[in-house]
């Protein structure tokens, strides 16, 4: 870019301030240079003066007192190597005792400076020796040492001087020079991006300007499209407007109806009179006095905005029609309520649809309901179970009305056998998944010839329900269960179990809880070529009270910490009940699940049983 030099403008100006600026810094430091090196050259010539005339002194005195004048004049002859001095004369009690030149110093004409030289030996007698100096000599000698200093820092100061006017130029003028060429060169429509020379405050200066420039260019884009996107704007409402409801009505500020669109009355059947200057409440064939009329009408009253309002009218052939009506305000330009203006929509077919699904829920909650009666019909009750297992009590909580936990008891050739499970899912599916596990149980009961090992009844009810599912090798399936079985045979004291995925918990009198872990793995799913790798354990009842619990207890989530219980805190749940008393681990398990869960959705079924087979 080609840069003009300006009288007036910014370069100029600072160039003159800096010029004047290093003027007087030259000035300033030529003065000081100069009074320092006066001051300095006079105290010198002074010590030199001194120094001498302290040499001479005693020579002199000592030539005078033998008398000897000739001889202590050529003596004070010594001042002459020193070219600022013109003469010299001896005093003694203000007499002249000798001078050189000879004829003395009053003899000399011109102006000159004095300098008395005491003489402080105590032989002298309080003489001195006055010294006259050319002043012409000693100021060329200062002004030479000066100059010998100022031209050097006169040379630094321009150079400095020239290097913060070329930088000035480069840093900061030519980037501005750039901007106002671009600011200068754009237009309107055709804004003219400036190039950023360097990352510094202009630089962000620069970059703003390109800010407001593309913003610029974006608005005139804009701008020029504005016209064919309001003309598209509009055929898009038109063609939106005619599917966002099958007709549009207004209303007036009485909210008697002042207009209804053509298509209305191809559903209806009916004609404007039957319609225009009504109400809508002189058209609804159904009691305006429900809470929803009132909650509509107040809307209205207070002139809001409403959505989705349904009620029902008579067509013209007397059937009845459910319509959808939302609406919004209207007002002048005064800001004074004037009517609404809506769409309707005709959604018999919809509320025909919505009352046979209701009736359809209406019957699936009835067949739950019922199947949940089943269900708990089939469940072992709590004297039934305290029969089997001694004092025994039990929670059971399916998810919904009924649930995939169960637990089946009944004895077989004089064992009392206890099976605890947790089928897949929950709700229905987990329901019929129980009558299976139970018809499998019940025909192990019916065909055991004899009291069956723990684990043997495990595979049973394994192979059991890959029959009933129709589970292969070739063809896994998709449902199973966790299981446990208690074997307690009371004529030896002893309770051996058996377990898939669910764990016993053998608590003794002072309530320390003992873990025995099931296998780590589910029943059904998959038929195997190889038995279960299932083990049993064998221990002494004695005053031990046992306890089971399926998954959904462990797994519930929390609303405080959002995390799941867990085996910890059931395990510590357990032991701080301090006895083994079932009725009192039931209550401590419930209280915990109820302030664990709180109002967090509950997430499974969920089944607790605790059994003290040595109480009755």
């Amino acid at each position: 870019m080609r840069w003009r030099f300006r009288s007036s403008g910014l370069f100029s100006r600072l160039l003159m301030l800096c010029l004047a600026a290093a003027l007087l810094v030259l000035l300033v430091a030529i003065a000081g240079i100069h009074i320092y090196r006066t001051e300095r050259d006079t105290n010198r010539f002074s010590a030199e003066l001194a120094s001498l005339a302290r040499s001479i002194g005693p020579i002199i005195e000592v030539e005078l007192d033998n008398d000897r004048p000739d001889t202590a004049a050529a003596v004070l002859r010594a001042f002459a190597g020193m070219h600022y001095v013109v003469c010299a004369d001896y005093m003694r009690g203000g007499e002249r005792m000798a001078s050189w030149p000879t004829y003395g110093c009053d003899v000399i004409k011109g102006q000159a400076d004095w300098i008395t030289l005491p003489l402080m030996d105590s032989a002298s007698g309080g003489a001195s020796i006055n010294v006259r100096l050319k002043s012409e000599a000693l100021g060329a000698t200062i002004l030479a040492e000066t100059a010998s200093l100022a031209v050097p820092l006169i040379a630094v100061v321009l150079v400095i001087f020239i290097v913060l006017t070329v930088a000035f130029r480069w840093l900061v003028l030519m980037p501005l020079d750039l901007l106002k060429q671009a600011m200068v060169e754009s237009t309107p429509r055709g804004p003219v991006r400036a190039g950023v020379v360097r990352d510094d405050e202009i630089g962000s200066l620069v970059k703003v300007y390109n800010k407001l420039v593309a913003g610029s260019r974006l608005y005139i884009r804009r701008l020029d499209q504005s016209q064919s996107q309001l003309a598209a704007s509009e055929r898009r409402f038109r063609e939106l407007a005619k599917v966002s409801g099958d007709w549009f009505f207004e209303m007036d500020a009485e909210l008697n109806l002042t207009f209804i669109s053509d298509r209305f009355y191809e559903i209806t059947g009916l004609e404007p009179a039957d319609v225009i200057g009504k109400s809508r409440l002189d058209l609804a064939v159904e009691n305006t006095n429900a809470p929803n009329w009132r909650r509509h009408l107040n809307d209205l009253s207070a002139e809001r905005e409403f959505k989705r309002f349904g009620y029902q009218l008579r067509a013209k052939a007397g059937h009845l029609v459910d319509i959808s009506l939302s609406a919004v305000p209207l007002h002048d330009d005064n800001g004074v309520f004037v009517g609404y203006r809506g769409v309707g929509t005709d959604v018999s077919e919809i509320r025909e649809k919505e009352r046979q699904l209701a009736e359809a829920n209406r019957n699936f909650g009835d067949s739950v309901t019922y199947a949940s009666s089943i269900q708990r019909g089939l469940l072992i009750g709590s004297e039934a179970l305290s029969a089997h297992l001694g004092t025994a009590r039990a929670i059971w909580q399916p998810k919904d009305v009924v649930g995939g936990d169960f637990y089946w008891a009944k004895t077989i050739a004089n064992i009392q056998y206890l099976v605890f499970f947790d089928c897949t899912g929950h709700g229905v599916p987990g329901a019929f998944m129980t009558l299976i596990v139970t018809s499998v149980l019940d025909q192990i009961a019916v065909s055991a010839p004899s009291a069956l090992p723990a684990k043997q009844v495990l595979q049973q009810i394994h192979d059991g329900v890959c029959r009933s599912l129709h589970i292969t090798r070739d063809e896994p399936g998709i449902d199973g269960l966790d299981c446990a079985v208690v074997r307690l045979d009371r004529s030896e004291d002893s309770l051996e179990f058996a377990g898939a995925s669910i764990d016993l918990y053998v608590i003794d009198q002072k309530g320390t809880t003992t873990r025995h872990r099931g296998a780590r793995m589910t029943l059904g799913y998959e038929l195997h070529d190889q038995p279960l790798g299932i083990e049993s354990v064998s221990m002494r009842v004695g005053s031990n009270s046992f306890v089971m619990t399926t998954d959904g207890l462990l797994t519930q989530v929390g609303e405080a910490t959002g995390r799941v219980l867990g085996t910890r805190r059931f395990e510590a749940a357990l032991g701080e009940v301090g006895c083994n008393t079932p009725s009192k681990l039931i209550r401590a398990i419930a209280r915990l699940l109820k302030n664990w869960q709180g109002r967090e959705e509950r997430r499974d079924d969920i089944s607790f049983i605790a059994f003290k087979p040595n109480e009755f």
